[in-house]
């Protein structure tokens, strides 16, 4: 699927939000395109695409920052401040085990990254880049195109090595290579159990066993964003204009829908999850909570207590 096609539906659910300038949470900037959700501590960094930055909420002090990004869309900075480089439209944060952040950048191309100085420098480009999962041995990225690509970029190089898929929209090749195979829609790469790689997409989480390299389908529902939570649970995301689902799929292949109706409509707050009307586009595990982020009917972060699954507001 082309990167016009799937952003698109994006474009038509925008939620209207204030200017992009820093703030308190009492009155915060408003949120756009919340496309992405990355827990460290206290932290939570946002990574939204319409107001072309990336930001970190304070989830003890309810206070919101930009990180980069000067609200202005482009590809510029290479070497300087994040807070002063353009960038386009962050889909994915990650982090490695230094706290170095990467983001993807599904508009202009590019993985970049921001050091603990707040550096920012490109890493690697790779049209229609969206999914980003740091390997294990913190050597490599994963990075999928939703143009129908999987590759592996070295940190160290910057070089690219394809894991899966031929650019071909399809889903195909179960049983056989990961390089051999047809990918629909791959918007999402997570490392799983034994460094496993997950891939979502359009038609079911596609996995490439990580010591044959063959690929199948464990997860035959969609799942555009897939999240790997505690003792192995997998939540995935998925929706379209007209509202969105997140399922919890545990350890022993039990699957059941833990937030969203599938339809727009519920906005509020201390409400169970599962009557929330929404559209998701990313889950993140929280002590115990689940943190979701939102971009129709407006755009938000919402949290769901543990036990009793009902809804909080935490930025809008």
């Amino acid at each position: 699927m082309s990167s016009t096609r799937l952003f698109a539906a994006a474009v038509v659910i925008l939620a209207s939000a204030a200017a992009a300038t820093n703030g308190d949470a009492a009155r915060p900037p408003g949120l756009v395109l919340p496309f992405d959700l990355e827990a460290r501590g206290s932290q939570l960094y946002v990574a939204d695409g319409e107001r072309h930055q990336i930001l970190r909420f304070d989830l003890r002090r309810k206070r919101l920052v930009v990180v980069a990004g000067t609200g202005t869309a482009g590809a510029s900075g290479d070497g300087g401040p994040a807070v002063r480089a353009r960038i386009g439209e962050p889909t994915e944060i990650v982090f490695d085990a230094a706290g170095t952040l990467y983001f993807s950048d599904v508009s202009q191309g590019r993985i970049r990254q921001i050091d603990r100085q707040g550096v920012i420098t490109t890493v690697a480009r790779i049209a229609a880049v969206a999914g980003l999962a740091v390997h294990p041995d913190g050597r490599s990225l994963a990075a999928a195109s939703i143009e129908g690509w999987v590759y592996r970029v070295d940190l160290a190089t910057g070089r690219l090595e394809r894991l899966a898929g031929d650019g071909t929209e399809a889903a195909t090749g179960d049983g056989g290579p990961a390089t051999a195979a047809q990918l629909n829609g791959p918007h999402d790469v997570t490392y799983h159990a034994a460094g496993n790689l997950l891939i979502g997409g359009y038609r079911g989480v596609r996995r490439i066993d990580a010591r044959t390299g063959v690929i199948d389908t464990p997860f035959p529902r969609e799942g555009t964003k897939v999240v790997v939570g505690q003792q192995g649970t997998v939540f995935l995301v998925a929706g379209s204009p007209t509202g969105g689902t997140v399922t919890e799929l545990d350890a022993s292949g039990a699957v059941r829908r833990v937030i969203g109706t599938g339809r727009l409509g519920r906005q509020a707050d201390r409400v169970a999850a599962t009557r929330l009307g929404f559209l998701p586009s990313d889950v993140e595990p929280v002590g115990g909570a689940l943190l979701i982020s939102q971009t129709q009917p407006v755009a938000a972060i919402r949290r769901i207590g543990p036990g009793s699954g009902i809804v909080t507001t935490l930025l809008r």
